[in-house]
């Protein structure tokens, strides 16, 4: 299905203390990695950020923030704004352990007139990991206007269909590879936990890191 993935690098990071785009797991920088598993999705990739001189290594369309200074709310308004395709696949940069076939199932659940598509891991919903489509986008715009800037306000005002982890076939083949999909980075300790993750989940084949 065709979409667009929106790469949000326009975080502060104040929790970490260092821009966690640019932290290394393994050999590549972490937005690096996550780039590669979306460019076997589509090669419709979108760089939402307003330090594109960060990222000029990645060769990739840089989009800025329309609204600056307005979180999540705003990098999604900005990549839709730019995006040329219906569907946009939504991801932060934090997610070191993201998969193409995770995305690939969320898309494969929409339907017309569904605006979003959210998963809920262990109970908690993950709107910076989710598929929009473009007609929410005046929703999204009445919020920024508005500075409703909480996801979920935005989420309670559109049509939303939320999957669950029985709700991918990757979950029920591998349910341990899939709860690290979702592994976020907030902290050093989780970018240390997330190093630790790669070493000891990762082997080694023809010289190349396989999970």
């Amino acid at each position: 299905m065709n979409c667009t993935i929106l790469l949000l690098a326009g975080g502060q990071s104040s929790r970490m203390g260092v821009n966690k785009a640019l932290l290394k797991i393994g050999e590549e920088v972490n937005i690096k990695r996550v780039a590669n598993v979306f460019k076997e999705v589509t090669e419709n990739i979108l760089v939402v950020t307003n330090s594109p001189e960060e990222y000029r290594f990645l060769q990739l369309p840089f989009i800025p923030d329309i609204y600056i200074g307005q979180g999540p709310l705003s990098g999604l308004h900005a990549g839709m704004s730019f995006s040329e395709t219906e569907l946009q696949v939504l991801s932060a940069c934090d997610m070191p352990f993201v998969s193409a076939e995770a995305v690939n199932e969320m898309l494969s659940y929409y339907e017309p007139g569904l605006d979003a598509i959210i998963p809920e891991i262990n109970g908690r919903l993950q709107p910076l990991f989710a598929v929009y489509h473009k007609n929410c986008l005046p929703i999204l715009m009445d919020c920024l206007e508005k500075k409703e800037l909480k996801m979920k306000h935005f989420l309670e005002k559109l049509t939303v269909k939320i999957i669950k982890e029985s709700d991918f076939a990757l979950y029920h083949n591998d349910p341990e590879h899939f709860r690290l999909l979702f592994f976020n980075m907030n902290t050093m300790e989780d970018y240390e936990e997330a190093k630790h993750i790669y070493q000891t989940e990762f082997v080694r084949k023809e010289g190349k890191h396989e999970f």
